[in-house]
């Protein structure tokens, strides 16, 4: 899996899912962030953008971007 298809499948439901359990829409989290609402959806749809945007989307969510390395069987 390369890194845009990661970011698809997995960070951006996590990123739709940690909104929501927030009760916020994508406009509540852009006023309440250095973010817009159209950088927060592109987030959302796992588009590939700077880290740094991801990084305060998740800070303003308490999370943070972790990756972890695993055997691939060879």
């Amino acid at each position: 899996m390369n890194l845009k298809q990661l970011m698809r499948t997995q960070i951006a439901p996590q990123l739709i899912a940690l909104r929501k359990e927030k009760g916020l829409s994508i406009q509540d989290a852009a006023l309440q962030t250095p973010l817009s609402m159209n950088m927060i959806a592109l987030m959302e749809q796992g588009k590939p953008l700077a880290a740094r945007h991801y990084q305060r989307l998740l800070k303003f969510y308490g999370k943070e971007l972790a990756f972890c390395l695993k055997d691939i069987g060879y």
